[in-house]
């Protein structure tokens, strides 16, 4: 079975934290493993996560991505999801994920939002 890649930047001088999904997001699994990757966070830190490059996600790949929204929420953190892909972001929208967290087109849109000044 595939499994997503995921791939963590930190930008020390925005204090935030962009992790991009490429491939399926469809088991408990892959959810999991997206929550590890991303959490903890440093201190004052913001969550950017891209799924631009998610092909499939079903709905255990969706409640993961609800379960990191609440988990970086309660601790603090300002989170942003990002898919350029629309139909995908429809899907995103519709399974109530912006009711957690912004879903948004571009990086662009959601670094003001996860983002601190140095």
């Amino acid at each position: 079975m595939l499994s997503p890649a995921l791939t963590a930047h930190t930008d020390l001088q925005r204090h935030h934290v962009a992790v991009s999904v490429s491939g399926p997001l469809t088991t408990a699994d892959h959810g999991e493993a997206l929550i590890e990757a991303c959490l903890p966070l440093p201190a004052s830190y913001g969550l950017l996560v891209n799924l631009s490059g998610v092909t499939v996600l079903t709905e255990a790949g969706m409640r993961g991505l609800r379960e990191l929204a609440k988990a970086a929420a309660s601790t603090g953190h300002r989170v942003a999801f990002v898919c350029s892909e629309l139909l995908l972001r429809a899907e995103l929208i519709l399974g109530d994920l912006d009711m957690l967290a912004p879903v948004l087109q571009a990086d662009e849109q959601a670094l003001p939002l996860v983002g601190y000044a140095a």
